[in-house]
C-alpha cells in the first residue's frame, strides 16, 4: 500500500517520513551507492540504469563480434611473423591490435616483413648463380683430368693384352686343331646317328624278345592252361606258328557246343524261378484260407458295435436344444445375483437423491421466509432521493430500513430454486434407473426358472457331457460303417485270391517237371567237356593263340633289327677310315656340338679383335701424347674430386635456400593479402565496437572522457539531490542560526566507490567542509531532520502534489541544547501550523509543555494502558 500511495517501499518511507531512534540519520550518513538506490526508487529514474545496462550489453555484444574478426587478424599477423622468422611485436597484439589496425601499423609491419623476405630471396638467387658457375668450372677441370688418366690406362691395358696373347698362343693352336677335327667328324655324324639308333633298337628288340618268350612260357606253365607245356617247343618262329595253328583248331571244336550249354543254363534258371513261384503260391493259398475263416466273426462284431453307436447318436439333436436351454438358465441365474446388487445400489441412490431434494426444498423455504422478513430493507435499498417510494409514495425517505448482515437477496433465492430443480431432476433419473434395474431382475427370474447358479451350472455340465457322448457316437457310427464296408470287400478279395492260388499251383507243377527233363538231357551231352564254362574254355584258347601270335611277331622284328645294326657298323668303320680317323671311337671323341664349336670360334675371334684393338691404340700418336701428360695418381685428381664435391654441395645448399626463400615469399604474400582483406572486413565492426566501448565507459563513469567519473543515472540523480539539499538548507538555516549548510560533492568516498552523490556539511562560520560522520549528536539530529524534511518536500513535488502530511520523530531531542531545542520545536510547530501532523516520541520533560496533544503509555499489572490528553491555552 505504501508503494502504491507514496511511490516507495516501506524501508524508504521510514527514511523520509519515520525517523526512528538511532536510525533517522541513515540517509544523511548513507554511502553514494545506498543513496543512489533510495533516490532512484523515489524519483523513478531506473530507466537511466536500464540505459546504462543496455549500452554496456550492446558494447559487449559488439566487442564479442569484433573479437572474432580480431582473432582472425591476430592469427594472420602471427602467421606472417612465423613465416618471416620474427616474433610479433607487443604493440601489435592484444588490446593494442585494434588501434594499430586502424592507423595502418599492422599492415605496414606485414609489408615490411614481405620486403625483407623478397630481399632474402634476391640474395639467395645471386648465391645460387655463383655456385652454379663454380660447379661448371670444377666439372670441366675434373673431366679433363679423367680423360688424360683414362687414355694412359688404355695404353697400358693394350700392352698388357698383347703380352697375354703371346703367352697363350699354344692354347690357341690347340683350339684350332680341335676345330679342324670337329669339322672332319661332322661329315661322319649322320652315320654315327644311324648307328646309335640301330644299336639302341637292337638292344631293345633283344630285350623284348626275351621278355615275350619268358611271358609265354609262364602262361603255358600256369595251372588251367589248355595246352600242355611239356609237349611244346618255343625256340624258333616256325615252332610258334605251329602252336598258334593247333590252339585255334581246338577252340573251333569247342565253340560248336556253346548253343546246347546256353539252353541248359536257361533251363536251370527257369527251373529255380518256377520252384520259387510254386512255394509262394502254396503260402498264398494257406494264408487266404486262414483269413477266410476269421472274417465272418469280425463282421458280426462290427455290425453289433455299429448298431450301438447308431442308437447313441440319435439323441444328438435333442441334446443340442437342451444345451442351449441350460446355458440360458445358467446366464440368467448368474445375472440375477448382479441384478439384485444393482437394485439395492440404485434403491440407495434413489433414496439419497430424494432426501437431498427434500433438504433443498426445506432450505429454499427458509430462504424465502427470511427474504420476506427483510423485504422492507430490500425495498429501501432501491430508494432514490426525490423519487416516490414504492410502498408509501412519499418522495422523502427519513428513516429507510437497513438490511441485516445475513439478508437474503433475490439472487440467493434464484440459486436455491436452481438447486431444487437440479436435485429433482436427479431424483427422476435415479427413479428411472431403479425401474430399469427391477425390470432386468424380473427378466432374470423368469429365465432362471427357479434354479440357483449352482443348479444351473450342474445341469449345464450334465447336458454338455451327454452331448459330447452323442457327438462321439456319431463319429463312431461313421467309422464303424466304413469298417463294415472294408470287411465285406476283404471277404470278396480273399475268395478271389484262393481260387487264383489253386490254379497257379497246378500249372507250376507241370512246368517244373518239363524243365527238370531238359536239364538232364544237356548234362548228358556235355559230360566229356572239361570242367568249367564252355565259353570260358573257348575264350582261353583264343586268347592263348593271340598271345603266341604276338610273341611270334616280336621274335621276327628282333631278327630284322639285329641284322640292320650289323650292316651300319660296317658302313661307319669305312667312313672313319676315309676321314683319317683310326676308329669309330676317335670320330666320336672329335665330335663337338654347335655351341662348343661357336664358343671356340668366338674365343679365336676375340683374340684377333683384342690384338687388333691393342695395335691401333699403340699406333695412335695423339693417344700416346695425352697418356704421357696424365696427372700423378691420388694427388691432383683427388683434389679436383674434393673441389667438385664441395662446389656441388654449395650449389645444393644455395638451391635449397632459394626454394625456402621462394616458399617464404609466397606464403608471406598470401598471408599479407589475406591480412589486408581481414583488416578491411574488420574495420566497420571494429570502429563501431570502439565507439560503443567508449560510450559504455562514459555512461558507467569510467574512462578519460568522463571527467566527473559519474554514472549516467548518478548524474541525473545529482540534480534531484541538489534540489533535496536546497530544500534541506532552507529548513536548516532557521534551526542553527545560518551556520550549517549541506552541499553535494562529486568526490568519491574511497577509491573505486561511486562518485557524484556524496554529501558534506559546510560550516559557514569557519568555511570548512565536514563529513556528516563528524557532526555531534545534536548537530546530526538537526541536519538529519532538515534533510528528511527537504526530501519530503521534493518528493511531494515529484509526486504531483501528494504530500507526506505526517512525520514521526523518535528521540534525538535529548542531544539538543536549550536554544537548539527551541529552534527545532519552532520549526515543528511551523509544520503543524501548515497542516502537517508531527509525532514526537521522547522522554524529554521540556517537550511536555510544547506538544499540545500527548499520548501516554503506562505499564501496569494487567498490561499497558494508553491515555490521550490535550493541553489548553
Amino acid at each position: 500500500m505504501v508503494s502504491e500511495l507514496m511511490g516507495m517501499n516501506a524501508s524508504q518511507f521510514v527514511q523520509v517520513a519515520l525517523l526512528p531512534q538511532g536510525e533517522f540519520q541513515t540517509f544523511l550518513r548513507a554511502s553514494s551507492q545506498e543513496r543512489h538506490a533510495v533516490l532512484q526508487h523515489l524519483f523513478r529514474t531506473d530507466r537511466f540504469a536500464r540505459i546504462e545496462d543496455w549500452v554496456h550489453d550492446h558494447s559487449r555484444e559488439l566487442k564479442g563480434r569484433s573479437g572474432r574478426d580480431q582473432a582472425d587478424v591476430q592469427r594472420l599477423l602471427d602467421g606472417v611473423a612465423d613465416r618471416a622468422g620474427v616474433p610479433t611485436p607487443d604493440d601489435l597484439a592484444g588490446d593494442d591490435l585494434a588501434p594499430a589496425a586502424s592507423d595502418g601499423r599492422v599492415l605496414g609491419w606485414a609489408l615490411d616483413r614481405l620486403a625483407d623476405a623478397r630481399a632474402v630471396l634476391a640474395t639467395a638467387t645471386l648465391a645460387r648463380t655463383a655456385t652454379g658457375t663454380a660447379v661448371t668450372e670444377a666439372v670441366a677441370r675434373h673431366a679433363a683430368a679423367l680423360q688424360a688418366r683414362e687414355l694412359a690406362a688404355r695404353v697400358a691395358a693394350a700392352r698388357d693384352e698383347l703380352a697375354a696373347l703371346d703367352a697363350s698362343e699354344d692354347e690357341a693352336v690347340a683350339v684350332r686343331a680341335t676345330l679342324d677335327a670337329a669339322e672332319r667328324a661332322a661329315t661322319c655324324r649322320p652315320l654315327l646317328a644311324l648307328l646309335d639308333q640301330a644299336e639302341s633298337a637292337a638292344t631293345r628288340a633283344e630285350r623284348d624278345r626275351g621278355r615275350a618268350l619268358l611271358s609265354l612260357s609262364q602262361v603255358l606253365a600256369s595251372p588251367g592252361c589248355p595246352v600242355d607245356a611239356d609237349e611244346t617247343r618255343l625256340g624258333t618262329a616256325d615252332e610258334l606258328v605251329g602252336l598258334v595253328r593247333d590252339t585255334r583248331a581246338r577252340a573251333t571244336r569247342l565253340e560248336t557246343l556253346l548253343p546246347r550249354e546256353a539252353a541248359g543254363a536257361l533251363a536251370r534258371r527257369d527251373l529255380v524261378a518256377a520252384r520259387t513261384r510254386l512255394r509262394e503260391a502254396g503260402t498264398e493259398l494257406a494264408e487266404t484260407s486262414a483269413r477266410a475263416g476269421e472274417l465272418p466273426a469280425e463282421l458280426v462284431e462290427l455290425l453289433q458295435r455299429l448298431q450301438d453307436a447308431t442308437a447313441r447318436a440319435a439323441r444328438h439333436e435333442a441334446l443340442t436344444l437342451s444345451l442351449e436351454t441350460a446355458r440360458r438358465r445358467r446366464t440368467a441365474a448368474r445375472g440375477l445375483l448382479a441384478a439384485d446388487a444393482e437394485v439395492l445400489t440404485l434403491a440407495d441412490a434413489h433414496r439419497e437423491a430424494r432426501d437431498q431434494a427434500l433438504t433443498a426444498r426445506e432450505h429454499r423455504q427458509v430462504l424465502l421466509a427470511r427474504r420476506l422478513a427483510g423485504m422492507a430493507a430490500e425495498l429501501a435499498g432501491a430508494l432514490t432521493d426525490g423519487e416516490a417510494c414504492q410502498v408509501c409514495g412519499s418522495p422523502e425517505h427519513p428513516a429507510p430500513a437497513l438490511p441485516s448482515h445475513d439478508a437474503v437477496t433475490e439472487s440467493d433465492q434464484h440459486a436455491a430454486d436452481a438447486e431444487v430443480a437440479r436435485l429433482s431432476a436427479r431424483v427422476d433419473l435415479a427413479a428411472r434407473a431403479l425401474a430399469d434395474a427391477e425390470h432386468r431382475r424380473a427378466q432374470c427370474v423368469t429365465a432362471a426358472e427357479g434354479r440357483t447358479p449352482e443348479d444351473a451350472a450342474d445341469e449345464l455340465a450334465r447336458v454338455s457331457a451327454e452331448l459330447a457322448d452323442a457327438e462321439q457316437a456319431r463319429e463312431d457310427q461313421r467309422r464303424l460303417a466304413a469298417a463294415v464296408d472294408r470287411t465285406r470287400a476283404e471277404q470278396a478279395s480273399v475268395a478271389s485270391r484262393q481260387a487264383a492260388a489253386s490254379a497257379a499251383i497246378a500249372g507250376l507243377q507241370q512246368t517244373v517237371a518239363g524243365l527238370e527233363e531238359t536239364v538232364h538231357e544237356v548234362d548228358a551231352e556235355l559230360a566229356d567237356v572239361p570242367s568249367g564254362s564252355l565259353r570260358d574254355a573257348v575264350e582261353d584258347l583264343t586268347r592263348l593263340a593271340d598271345q603266341v601270335e604276338a610273341v611270334r611277331r616280336v621274335v621276327d622284328e628282333a631278327d630284322r633289327t639285329l641284322e640292320r645294326a650289323a650292316d651300319l657298323r660296317s658302313q661307319t668303320a669305312d667312313a672313319a677310315a676315309e676321314h683319317a680317323f683310326d676308329s669309330v671311337a676317335a670320330v666320336r671323341a672329335s665330335v663337338l656340338d654347335a655351341a662348343d664349336q661357336q664358343r671356340l670360334r668366338t674365343l679365336l675371334e676375340e683374340r684377333e679383335r683384342v690384338a687388333h684393338r691393342a695395335r691401333e691404340i699403340l699406333g695412335d700418336q695423339h693417344v700416346a701424347d695425352l697418356a704421357g701428360a696424365a696427372p700423378a695418381p691420388d694427388v691432383d685428381l683427388a683434389v679436383l674430386e674434393a673441389d667438385l664435391a664441395e662446389t656441388r654441395a654449395a650449389e645444393v645448399a644455395a638451391s635449397r635456400a632459394v626454394h625456402l626463400a621462394e616458399a617464404c615469399v609466397d606464403a608471406v604474400t598470401a598471408l599479407v593479402a589475406r591480412l589486408e582483406a581481414a583488416i578491411t572486413a574488420w574495420a566497420p565492426l571494429r570502429d563501431e565496437s570502439l565507439r560503443a566501448e567508449a560510450m559504455s565507459q562514459l555512461v558507467r563513469g569510467l574512462g578519460q572522457d568522463n571527467q566527473l567519473q559519474m554514472r549516467l543515472s548518478a548524474y541525473v540523480l545529482a540534480t534531484r539531490l541538489d534540489q533535496v539539499v536546497a530544500a534541506a538548507n532552507e529548513r536548516l538555516g532557521h534551526m542553527r542560526d545560518q551556520r550549517y549548510l549541506l552541499q553535494r560533492t562529486d568526490r568519491a568516498a574511497r577509491k573505486g566507490s561511486q562518485a557524484g552523490l556524496g554529501l558534506e556539511v559546510v560550516d559557514q562560520w569557519t568555511g570548512d567542509a565536514r563529513a556528516p560522520s563528524t557532526l555531534s549528536g545534536g548537530e546530526t539530529f538537526v541536519v538529519s531532520l532538515s534533510l528528511a524534511l527537504g526530501l519530503a518536500d521534493v518528493v511531494t513535488q515529484e509526486a504531483g502534489g501528494t504530500e507526506i502530511e505526517t512525520l514521526f520523530v523518535d528521540e534525538g531531542f535529548g542531544t539538543l541544547d536549550a536554544d537548539t531545542l527551541d529552534d527545532v520545536m519552532d520549526r515543528l510547530d511551523g509544520l503543524r501550523a501548515g497542516g502537517r501532523t508531527v509525532g514526537v516520541v521522547s522522554h524529554v520533560s521540556e517537550l511536555r509543555n510544547r506538544i499540545p496533544t500527548q499520548v501516554h503509555v503506562r505499564k501496569g499489572r494487567s498490561g499497558s494502558s494508553i491515555d490521550v490528553t490535550t493541553l489548553v491555552g
